[in-house]
């Protein structure tokens, strides 16, 4: 793979990362209280955007590099018009199954995240999550979905970049203990087994900041998110799930930290500062 394709989202190898790893097919939205990290993590994901987007009037969402679409699948059952577009055939059918099991509805199209099969001004929200890491030249993606996005329209752009040194790094010891015991137990393959080869940058938000500036754009804003450990004995694809009763006990005590948090800092407990955080979050509207 030449160094162009493999650092702006090489199709190949999303592919290759989404056809073989049965935490592809995971459905991460519960309708109703979360049994695990991950459905725990897409629940915030979505109360901060529910914020963050005001109350407007917005009716129809893009989602792109949609995955598993499980952002889309709160988009839509709050009444939006979802499109979900993703350059892996594979996941896409795996989302549509999602979907209709979630009795959702939503269109999915295959295409390209730097040239978008859409016209100019089309959706009222443009979100991604994980997705714009994984582009060296990030004014092409950017740029590509202002385009698309409606005057007065939202970006949501979620980012988790190559950051050792958040919050992850004060719990790495228990993800090793349980990597152990996994690999006693016969789990050997799920805690070795490496990802495809997919570009990831180090960017911080100053680097996004520095292309929105130049752009049509108004209420642009940065900060910090998801301020939770992952716990897994395999968190690289992405973290696998421990048992049942496992998750639910972890999750039961992460929303008592984020209960904590809200009372401490007198906001959406989602919300930290950005080397701390999993990931951090642009958002703004274009003019």
């Amino acid at each position: 793979m030449n160094d162009e394709r493999r650092t702006n989202g090489s199709v190949q190898a999303f592919d290759a990362s989404w056809s073989h790893r049965k935490e592809a097919s995971y459905n991460h939205w519960s309708r109703y209280r979360p049994q695990n990290q991950i459905q725990l993590a897409f629940l915030r994901h979505w109360i901060l955007f529910q914020e963050l987007m005001g109350g407007q009037n917005y009716q129809s969402c893009l989602e792109v590099g949609c995955g598993r679409g499980s952002i889309s699948s709160y988009f839509a059952e709050n009444g939006f018009e979802c499109t979900l577009l993703d350059s892996s055939a594979h996941i896409l059918n795996t989302a549509k199954n999602i979907f209709k099991n979630n009795g959702h509805n939503a269109r999915f199209v295959n295409g390209d995240a730097l040239k978008m099969p859409f016209d100019d001004n089309s959706f009222d929200v443009v979100v991604s999550i994980g997705l714009l890491e994984h582009f060296n030249n990030i004014d092409k993606p950017v740029f590509e979905q202002l385009r698309v996005l409606r005057p007065g329209g939202m970006f949501l752009g979620y980012i988790v970049p190559e950051r050792p040194f958040n919050i992850q790094r004060y719990f790495n010891w228990i993800n090793k203990i349980l990597a152990f015991f996994a690999s006693i137990f016969g789990q050997q393959k799920i805690v070795h087994e490496q990802k495809s080869d997919i570009y990831r940058s180090d960017y911080g938000s100053e680097r996004y900041l520095h292309v929105i500036k130049s752009l049509p754009v108004k209420d642009i804003g940065i900060q910090g998110v998801y301020p939770l450990p992952m716990i897994s004995h395999s968190p690289e694809f992405p973290f696998s799930l421990l048992p049942p009763p496992a998750e639910k006990v972890l999750v039961r005590a992460f929303e008592a930290v984020l209960l904590v948090r809200r009372a401490l800092y007198k906001k959406n407990p989602w919300i930290c500062k950005e080397k701390l955080g999993q990931a951090f979050l642009v958002t703004f509207k274009k003019v």
